[in-house]
């Protein structure tokens, strides 16, 4: 047998052991992505201003800032670290005045997805703030 018959069967017999089992045939894809938590709501059914501060916290990772409206949606979030391993965390949003007096506090606890299946990707967790003030899962 030639050297280059033999390359060929142990390059197919790599692939077909990559294949096999309902493996993925390519690789995955190379995304930028940031674990991140986010919390969204419809500016109309909520009503707060820019003068409005949020303090964001996905276990014990937290941040803070001024609200930003998108169109009619405003969207606060909090960039995890890669590290971050706990796949249920309590997630808590509180927003003040701007005098620094809490005007909404609310808890719930997400399940973190990863970014895209099959792959060792980010994890990522997206909750809507409803018209009653409670912190709502949307997976």
């Amino acid at each position: 047998m030639t050297r280059a018959l033999r390359c060929a069967r142990v390059t197919l017999a790599a692939l077909a052991t990559l294949t096999a089992c309902g493996g993925r045939p390519e690789p995955c894809p190379a995304l930028d992505l940031i674990p991140t938590v986010g919390v969204s709501w419809r500016a109309e059914s909520l009503h707060y201003d820019t003068a409005t501060t949020y303090r964001l916290c996905a276990a014990k990772v937290c941040t803070t800032g001024a609200l930003q409206a998108y169109g009619d949606q405003v969207q606060v979030s909090v960039d995890l670290p890669e590290s971050f391993t706990d796949r249920t965390p309590q997630v808590t949003l509180r927003l003040s005045d701007d005098s620094g007096t809490p005007v909404l506090n609310a808890a719930e606890t997400i399940t973190l997805n990863q970014a895209e299946d099959g792959c060792d990707q980010v994890l990522t967790g997206a909750l809507q703030l409803t018209a009653d003030g409670r912190l709502k899962d949307v997976r």
